[in-house]
């Protein structure tokens, strides 16, 4: 009887979606794609790039100062007074460990202004999404990679159209 009842359970599921499946399109968009191709999102690749490429920099000349210091404490060390020698060498030892707490810290900072600005576009995309889907008679709009989508038909893809609206929308803020 279970059976019967689970078996006529899923009959009526079935047909519900068939039915609403008939009444609206089904679509897919790659958000990654829409954040890569986007000007939004291109501009905020330029501004992380910029940022990633600074605070590089930074740790590039703190780093090569230090190293530089170690060669040069090598090379002096044996002829240095036994305390001077002390405590240089816990200098150098106290820099290169700020040195790999600044370089720390800059990867979070940066990995938490990747994620910021990701959230801020993602945000931004919801009512470009929601728009395209209201006005195009989608009843689903998936995200193709997290969705787990591994195969749209090619007329199902909205991702042109998003990225599209979202430039438009983004331009016509500027202005």
């Amino acid at each position: 009887m279970k059976i019967v009842l689970a078996v006529i359970g899923f009959i009526i599921c079935a047909s519900g979606i068939v039915q609403a499946q008939s009444a609206g399109k089904t679509g897919i968009v790659d958000l990654q794609r829409v954040i890569r191709e986007s000007q939004a999102g291109k501009s905020a690749k330029a501004a992380f790039e910029k940022e990633f490429q600074d605070k590089r920099r930074i740790i590039e000349q703190k780093t090569e100062q230090l190293s530089r210091e170690k060669q040069d404490f090598i090379s002096k060390a044996p002829v240095m007074e036994e305390t001077v020698r002390k405590q240089k060498a816990e200098d150098i030892d106290r820099r290169e460990k700020d040195l790999n707490r600044t370089r720390d810290d800059f990867r979070d900072e940066l990995q938490k202004r990747d994620f910021e600005l990701t959230q801020k576009i993602l945000t931004e995309l919801e009512s470009v999404i929601q728009a395209i889907g209201d006005s195009g008679g989608y009843i689903l709009i998936i995200e193709k990679t997290e969705g787990g989508v591994v195969y749209a038909g090619k007329g199902i893809d909205v991702t042109d159209q998003v990225i599209q609206a979202y430039d438009s929308k983004k331009g016509s803020s500027k202005k």
